[in-house]
């Protein structure tokens, strides 16, 4: 297909500078010098400080300005969070992960824009979401030898040497007028789910309560004065808030600025809808470390724009990403497909999206009865009106391709029943037990039968993959009907 990038293949992570796993399956923390940057002995000269962090979370490559769907965009991201740099020296710009990965902006450049944009920004840390392997551990790596700033996941080892991931960094130090800050990087123990197994099959997310309290031990041994922790997932184990003084949470999108044991925790939806901020006092006389909540919160896209703090570009980011797109994003991402008669919700691009797999199916193999995809493969609605290639991947972002399988009967009912987005062929009736069918699905579905059997049933040795996305065949049809019409799905 003209625009289609192939799904890149795995390779193995071999380096690696930590203690092997415990029989826990929790690690020892790495010696100082492989793990935190050299850091001067400047002394806290003020009698006070105050710390600003800032952190997005699950960012899915929202580059562009998009005000209908609350979406800040990074050129007025940029010039809100300078002007907060500039305010206060001592900000420190963090994210919580799911970065790279969601639209065409991204996706085209393989999280590259957003990497550089980042850097331009001087984020000073990134914890590693699930869809951050999406495009498997050899762009991780590439990223991470990108990135000024260090890629964080405590928790995330490699099964081929029973080592943390090569490309995952346990914590790092910064300094800030002198104080220093300790900051920890995890993601969900169960997240390994939520991605294709394909790209993490070789690693494994392992309970990290034991590894944030040592690493907050030696981070402190070390100087800091405060312990960040970004963490990918919708909640935080509750074991390692003593060690912590506060937590930015990611991956369910959500709106959250709670405590769990009295410590700050925060999550600002996703898509650059809001930016979370924490604002904390030392007094060094004391050396005490203040939390100070009325100076804090989520601050949304309706919150920033009354005030006024995103009416303006950031020119240097609006050049860095205007290079982008003219070399090498427009030509793909503005390409006119045809026109959306009516609105398309996400589920109607669902139905959709099944109905097209189905009808490709029966074309490569005249036995497919039914197609399926998961309902979260689809990740944005589609205006009425003209629609573009860009719109496409705003909607199916993820590289998922297209498998058919065989099936009996009695697996087909299985499938039938996990309240997928479905289409099958006319007549098909309740399918018998004791039969063989053959359906159409995304990798990511059946991949799941790889870390469980029962689940996603299928013949394995009867598996064709076609090497085709979804995104691709709409791309296809939009262009060969020209209009389609909400209102028939």
């Amino acid at each position: 297909m003209k625009h289609k990038l192939w799904t890149l293949s795995l390779f193995a992570i071999l380096v690696a500078c930590v203690p092997p796993l415990s029989s826990s399956s929790e690690m020892s923390v790495p010696s100082l010098e492989q793990s935190l940057p050299s850091l001067s002995s400047e002394e806290l000269e003020d009698e006070s400080l105050w710390i600003d962090l800032f952190n997005l979370n699950d960012f899915h490559g929202a580059l562009a300005y998009n005000p209908n769907n609350d979406e800040i965009g990074i050129t007025r991201l940029a010039s809100y969070l300078n002007t907060q740099k500039d305010a206060n020296e001592n900000s420190v710009l963090l994210s919580s992960g799911d970065m790279w990965q969601g639209s065409a902006d991204s996706n085209i450049t393989r999280g590259r824009l957003t990497v550089d944009a980042m850097n331009l920004l001087e984020f000073e840390a990134m914890a590693i979401g699930n869809h951050e392997f999406d495009w498997t551990d050899t762009v991780i790596e590439d990223n991470a030898g990108r990135s000024d700033f260090p890629l964080l996941g405590i928790n995330i080892m490699d099964k081929r040497t029973g080592l943390r991931a090569g490309f995952a960094q346990p914590y790092t130090m910064i300094q800030r007028s002198g104080l220093r800050i300790g900051i920890i990087g995890t993601i969900g123990p169960s997240l390994e789910s939520s991605i294709l197994q394909s790209a993490v099959q070789h690693y494994d997310f392992v309970p990290y309560g034991n590894l944030v309290k040592e690493a907050s031990q030696f981070l402190k041994e070390q100087g800091a004065k405060l312990i960040v922790l970004l963490n990918h997932d919708g909640s935080v184990n509750p074991e390692v808030m003593p060690y912590v003084d506060v937590v930015f949470n990611g991956h369910t999108h959500r709106y959250d600025v709670s405590t769990v044991q009295g410590k700050p925790v925060f999550q600002a939806l996703s898509n650059g809808r809001a930016v979370a901020h924490a604002r904390f006092y030392y007094d060094t006389a004391s050396d005490l470390m203040t939390y100070m909540p009325s100076m804090s919160g989520v601050y949304t896209f309706d919150t920033l724009y009354e005030q006024g703090m995103i009416s303006e570009e950031d020119e240097v980011m609006k050049t860095l990403y205007q290079t982008y797109l003219d070399d090498e994003i427009n030509v793909i991402k503005n390409e006119v497909l045809g026109t959306a008669d009516g609105n398309f919700s996400t589920s109607q691009l669902g139905r959709l999206a099944v109905e097209t797999m189905l009808t490709y199916g029966l074309s490569v193999d005249e036995d497919v009865v039914a197609s399926f995809h998961n309902s979260g493969g689809v990740r944005a609605p589609i205006a009425s009106g003209e629609v573009t290639y860009g719109d496409l991947y705003k909607s199916f972002p993820f590289d998922n391709e297209l498998i058919i399988a065989e099936v009996t009967g009695s697996e087909l009912q299985w499938w039938m029943s996990q309240n997928l987005l479905m289409r099958t062929i006319p007549n098909l009736g309740t399918p018998v037990a004791s039969r063989t069918y053959k359906i159409i699905s995304i990798n990511y579905l059946t991949e799941k039968h790889w870390a469980a059997a029962s689940d996603y049933p299928h013949n394995e040795n009867t598996i064709n993959n076609t090497f085709e996305y979804v995104r691709e065949l709409l791309r296809e049809r939009w262009l060969e009907d020209a209009t389609i019409r909400s209102s028939d799905y």
